[in-house]
């Protein structure tokens, strides 16, 4: 890994002083709330499967066909709403896509029918695909570079925020109003939010709370000159292929734990929906946790003199590393210590995604973000459609033994961390990768 002298151009341009203060942190605040909501709203399908067995009769591998769905058209989604966002730009692009899924998790309410929740899991799937294209977009376009990492991770810390919310919103209301009025409720809080967004929300140099110090704050890092690039080309740069793989090798393993660990905790230690809420918030307060936390430290040693490539690829080394003894999950017979180790993986998936989403904004310019992170999700959600059926069918033969599917799990993000240092083994500014400083590095280079 490179080492702390060895900096880009763009690492020598000095910067102002990190700063707390300014408008930027409302729109941050804001990215973190509908990632919560985002995932609060995705969640309540995995909290409310064993009433889906229960009323609806839907079998274990008919779940795994229901995660499925979600992750085929979220994968859609993804490509396609990061092509949006760019188009279109952040505060049309969430209103849109916020209110199309929020209308679909409340139409869940009204769904008697696998096929019914397959559909509309797909819409809802296609829509949600935006949050993460959308949030990494804002965060290129309002914050420099050495804010970016922590920025990530806070926003990024409404994932874990969200899973915790939909259980104790299901405590509230399920029990009282039956299993729709949580669907229903999760659905409002979406629409609520939308017109929130909708009146605050302005890009940085149209926005009337931003001072003119604090924009040029935000401008502060090297200008890009981007020529007009194609998004097919980005497949053309070894930092486009560092992300889309490394997101293909930690992506489903997210995705594992949000749709199977209720499963899990239900199946070992025969944990239900009202006791759901203290392992929960185990795991995801560690999670959430390790979002700011990984997110931070990088920023932290970049703010010391690390150059990007050290900081960054040190703290994703950490954050692999807290994943590995997640396979004793499978072997203890305490539920709350299954859910420290669940939680230390989580958190190190958090601090590991804040700082490869920041990957994206690192090295490429801000126009095309958007096209990068909704490339690379797209082809990690269609892997994460065979590892959700695959694993439906796993634990139908294995009869729920959960022990391969951790040691998996745990050895994933050290291999993603490899391929990253392999195809990017210096950190490149958006400048340099588009040629503007450098020859660019195609992958045939």
């Amino acid at each position: 890994m490179m080492g702390q002298s060895e900096q880009s151009e763009f690492e020598k341009t000095p910067t102002p002083r990190f700063r707390w203060s300014g408008y930027r942190w409302v729109v941050c605040f804001g990215l973190f709330l509908i990632t919560t909501i985002n995932y609060m709203d995705r969640f309540m399908v995995s909290l409310l499967e064993p009433d889906l067995h229960k009323y609806l009769h839907f079998s274990t591998v008919d779940y795994g066909y229901l995660a499925a769905a979600f992750s085929f058209t979220y994968a859609i989604g993804y490509v396609l709403c990061g092509w949006f966002m760019d188009a279109v730009g952040v505060w049309l692009g969430f209103a849109v896509t916020v209110v199309i899924f929020s209308a679909a998790e409340m139409g869940m309410a009204f769904s008697s029918t696998v096929l019914a929740f397959i559909v509309i899991q797909g819409i809802m799937g296609v829509a949600q695909g935006a949050n993460f294209p959308g949030a990494i977009k804002a965060v290129a376009q309002w914050f420099p570079r050495k804010e970016r990492a922590l920025t990530t991770g806070l926003f990024n810390a409404g994932t874990s925020i969200g899973v915790v919310a939909a259980p104790i919103l299901v405590s509230l209301t399920v029990a009282r109003f039956g299993w729709q009025s949580g669907f229903v409720t999760a659905g409002l809080v979406g629409i609520v939010w939308v017109a929130w967004w909708l009146w605050r929300y302005r890009d940085p140099d149209k926005n009337p709370h931003v001072t003119s110090g604090e924009l040029a704050y935000i401008r502060s890092d090297a200008s890009e000159k981007l020529n007009k690039i194609r998004w097919a080309n980005l497949l053309k740069y070894r930092q486009s292929w560092a992300f889309i793989i490394a997101t293909v090798f930690t992506s489903p393993v997210w995705w594992f734990w949000l749709f199977w660990i209720p499963g899990f905790l239900n199946e070992k230690f025969h944990i239900h929906i009202k006791q759901m809420i203290l392992p929960m918030v185990v795991i995801y307060g560690m999670a959430d946790l390790g979002s700011i936390g990984g997110g931070g430290l990088s920023s932290w040693l970049i703010a010391r003199g690390w150059s990007l490539n050290a900081g960054r690829k040190t703290t994703m080394l950490i954050c692999s590393l807290l994943v590995v003894p997640v396979f004793a999950a499978a072997w203890v017979n305490n539920y709350l210590l299954a859910s420290i180790f669940i939680g230390l993986a989580c958190a190190g998936h958090q601090g590991f995604s804040a700082n490869l989403y920041t990957m994206a904004s690192d090295t490429m310019p801000s126009k095309v973000v958007g096209s990068l992170v909704g490339l690379g999700g797209f082809v990690a959600s269609l892997v994460s459609v065979y590892v959700s059926v695959g694993v439906g069918w796993f634990l139908k033969v294995t009869h729920d033994q959960y022990i391969a599917l951790f040691f998996i799990a745990g050895g994933a993000y050290l291999v993603a961390l490899l391929v990253i240092h392999l195809f990017i083994p210096r950190w490149e500014s958006a400048a340099e990768v588009m040629g503007n400083i450098e020859t660019p590095q195609p992958l045939t280079a």
